[in-house]
């Protein structure tokens, strides 16, 4: 009879601890705002989709994401008093995914990813959680130059479009691209090249259209073909001798 009463107790106990606790979780201040300890599950889960602490609507310390299948998906330290944040992102098989800081909640400053192998995979820099800057793209693992990962491509850009200089290069470091962009297009004179360095295709673009001379080289550098374009519009036969007198006479610059 005591045993009875005894274990009574203990059930009444932990539900007691239970509603506590779960009272505890997921609460408001009283302005509507996220207070106190945070865990969302997945539907239908008993997994966490994330779990972290707001003060008064605001994310302080760590808070942790996971995958349906319980792994973490990534790990994001709020500073406290501070608009920074610190990011982890992991790849399902616990590999890191990538790295870098939000500010006010958005991505900032150089952000660093790696392949599912561990690898070095591209950099790239954010502004106001767009892209603003360099990125960098690498070269898979078999692919190095000095012992450091190889660079595959650098190119810049504004507001999240591809703007201003652009390279790209050989598993050996000899460049195989070499131009520029202007608001996601290729502009002026762009060059690609044999693996042997030497120009391969002279491209001109202008106003995102294919504007000038185009000419085409071998590997020793001796000219195989030419074709023009005029806004976009390929010229050829009559038509484009009598507009390239009329350029001569005018003296204008038929790439410009």
């Amino acid at each position: 009879m005591n045993g009875n009463k005894h274990t009574t107790g203990l059930i009444i106990l932990a539900l007691f601890a239970s509603i506590f606790s779960f009272s505890q979780v997921n609460e408001h201040d009283d302005e509507g705002k996220k207070h106190g300890k945070w865990v969302k599950y997945y539907e239908r889960s008993s997994v966490p989709r994330y779990e972290g602490q707001f003060e008064h609507g605001t994310p302080v310390g760590k808070f942790t994401y996971h995958y349906p299948s319980s792994k973490i998906r990534s790990i994001v330290i709020h500073e406290r008093d501070s608009p920074r944040s610190e990011a982890y992102f992991y790849h399902e098989n616990k590999e890191l995914l990538a790295y870098g800081i939000y500010k006010n909640q958005k991505k900032d400053s150089v952000w660093t990813h790696f392949r599912p192998s561990g690898h070095l995979s591209f950099k790239e820099t954010y502004e106001n959680g767009q892209l603003n800057g360099k990125r960098i793209t690498y070269y898979g693992p078999n692919v190095k130059r000095r012992g450091e990962p190889a660079v595959l491509r650098e190119a810049h850009y504004e507001n999240d479009r591809l703007n201003g200089p652009v390279v790209e290069y050989f598993p050996d470091g000899i460049v195989k691209l070499k131009g520029k962009y202007k608001q996601g297009r290729f502009d002026g004179k762009i060059h690609k090249n044999h693996p042997n360095g030497r120009t391969m295709i002279l491209e001109r673009w202008k106003n995102r259209q294919k504007h000038g001379w185009w000419i085409t080289y071998d590997e020793q550098g001796k000219e195989l073909g030419r074709a023009y374009y005029r806004h976009g519009e390929r010229l050829e036969g009559e038509e484009l001798k009598k507009y390239m007198n009329k350029l001569k006479e005018e003296g204008k610059n038929p790439n410009g």
